[in-house]
């Protein structure tokens, strides 16, 4: 996902990041506003790093690059139900629902492998459905937001296999290759 970003300006720091009830909970009690025009939130620059660990806690990754993902597949042996809100799990939005009758879209990095969410409820306490039985697949997850998953009852998680962020790798090759090279040059001098 590339929709994590903090921006410094002036001892202010904006932060972007997908919705999600708990975060904005969580930021709000840092003292952030809502910059409805620039869709951020607005705190000061000294908060930065315990912003950052409610996104790590949150979505299970924060503004800074990922390196280490994995495929993970969720299989819902229970339904799992979001009163007026999406069903998120691991820091994804699974499906959301807009009304008892809208239907449920699946969320952005999601792939249903088996079944299909929906919508339901009553009108006024409208509900999004991931019912059981389903089978889901999250790709190229932060490997950070499965080590300390806090699952649904009746929702389990199997590491599909490790995603590598080759670039990152070869990056940090060529770093190690020069040092070692530096290294050679001080012990054959």
């Amino acid at each position: 996902m590339s929709d994590f970003a903090i921006k410094l300006t002036d001892g202010k720091a904006a932060i972007y990041t997908p919705y999600n009830k708990t975060f904005v909970e969580k930021i709000k009690l840092m003292g952030a506003r809502w910059n409805a025009s620039g869709r951020c939130w607005v705190i000061d620059e000294y908060s930065v790093p315990d912003a950052r660990a409610a996104m790590r806690e949150v979505y299970g990754r924060d503004d800074l690059p990922v390196s280490e993902t994995v495929d993970v597949e969720l299989t819902f042996e229970r339904s799992v139900y979001g009163c007026k809100e999406p069903v998120t799990i691991l820091g994804r939005t699974i499906a959301s629902a807009y009304g008892r009758d809208s239907g449920a879209r699946i969320g952005d990095g999601v792939m249903f492998l088996e079944g299909k969410p929906h919508s339901g409820g009553s009108v006024k306490n409208w509900e999004t459905v991931v019912p059981e039985g389903c089978v889901v697949k999250l790709p190229k997850l932060p490997k950070m937001a499965t080590e300390a998953a806090d699952l649904p009852d009746g929702v389990t998680m199997r590491i599909l296999g490790e995603g590598i962020d080759r670039s990152a790798l070869e990056e940090e090759k060529a770093k190690l290759l020069a040092r070692i090279a530096v290294i050679d040059a001080i012990l054959n001098a």
